[in-house]
């Protein structure tokens, strides 16, 4: 029983995690191209569940739609998506490490 109580302690402070890195995540994507009004959504994929490492799942078009295609076929708009995730990334880390600063100021 305590094991299943910190089990769903940890997951629950990895979802928290994963909803501010995608708080930080979706202005950069919204810098770097269209994204939709309610981007941020929740979704039970096992792939998302892992109870210590947050995650997210970017999906920035569809091969089957000719313009998202096109579009994601440049090289330009891809090197914009992945600076804007590279940024998000630092960007989490850095604030991650602000929130969660020791006492003693180290």
């Amino acid at each position: 029983m305590v094991t299943s109580i910190l089990i769903d302690l940890a997951q629950r402070e990895t979802k928290n995690n994963a909803a501010k890195f995608a708080q930080v995540l979706v202005p950069e994507l919204q810098r770097a191209g269209d994204v939709t009004q309610k981007s941020h959504k929740f979704a039970g994929f096992r792939v998302l569940k892992a109870p210590d490492v947050p995650s997210v799942l970017i999906e920035v078009g569809y091969v089957s739609n000719r313009s998202d295609e096109s579009v994601m076929g440049t090289t330009r708009w891809r090197r914009g998506m992945t600076s804007a995730i590279s940024r998000a990334i630092d960007r989490y880390f850095k604030e991650s490490r602000v929130d969660h600063k020791p006492a003693d100021g180290r």
